[in-house]
C-alpha cells in the first residue's frame, strides 16, 4: 500500500472511529477507540492531512458541516462509510493464541448458486485469514475469532446462510500439525 494509500485509510479509519463512538456504552471500548484514535492523529503529517481531506470531499467520502459557533466538523457520508468498510475488511486480521484452549472454531456456510461470487469471495477471504479448508463448505481455525466472522458475515450480508460453532473435533492431530499446536 502506498503511503498515500495507507494516509487514506488512517484518515477514513478516524471519521469512523467518530461515528463508532455514538454506538459503544462501554467505557473501556470508548477509552481504547480514543487511544487508537489518538495514536493514528498524530501521527499523520498535517499537508498530506488537508490534501487526503480535500480529496475525500470531491468524491463524496465526506462532508463538512459549520456549526453557529464557527467550528467546522467533518463527516463520513454513506459513500465514506462503505469506503472505509472496505479498508477494515481488507486489513482484517485474525489472532492468535500462545495456548490453545483445545476448541475448533468451525464456519459452515451454505450459500445458494445464485450468490455464487460472494460463496467464493467468503472462501477466499476465510482462506487469506488462516482457516483451514476442512471441505468445501466448512473451515476450521483453532483460536477465538467469532467477532472478526461477524464483521466477515456482515460485510457479505450472509447471515442465514453462514454458521459459527465452537467444538472439539476428533481425531485432530492433522489439525493440530497443519496450525502448529499441542
Amino acid at each position: 500500500m502506498t503511503k498515500y494509500g495507507k494516509l487514506a485509510g488512517q484518515v477514513l479509519e478516524l471519521l469512523a472511529t467518530g461515528s463508532n463512538l455514538g454506538f459503544v456504552r462501554s467505557r473501556k471500548i470508548r477509552a481504547e477507540l480514543f487511544k487508537e484514535a489518538d495514536k493514528i492523529w498524530f501521527s499523520i503529517d498535517r499537508k498530506l492531512l488537508t490534501s487526503t481531506l480535500q480529496r475525500f470531499k470531491l468524491h463524496n467520502y465526506i462532508e463538512s458541516i459549520v456549526g453557529a459557533n464557527g467550528i467546522e466538523k467533518i463527516k463520513l457520508t454513506n459513500r465514506g462509510r462503505a469506503r472505509a468498510l472496505e479498508y477494515n475488511f481488507a486489513k482484517l486480521d485474525l489472532p492468535s493464541k500462545k495456548k490453545w484452549d483445545k476448541k475448533w472454531r468451525i464456519v459452515l456456510f451454505d450459500i445458494p448458486e445464485p450468490k455464487k461470487k460472494t460463496r467464493d469471495a467468503l472462501r477466499r477471504k476465510l482462506k487469506k485469514l488462516g482457516f483451514l479448508e476442512f471441505q468445501k463448505s466448512v473451515f476450521i481455525f483453532p483460536f477465538p475469532c467469532q467477532d472478526e466472522i461477524n464483521f466477515v458475515i456482515n460485510f457479505f450480508d450472509i447471515h442465514d446462510n453462514v454458521f459459527y460453532l465452537e467444538a472439539p473435533i476428533s481425531p485432530d492431530a492433522s489439525f493440530r500439525s497443519h496450525f502448529k499446536i499441542k
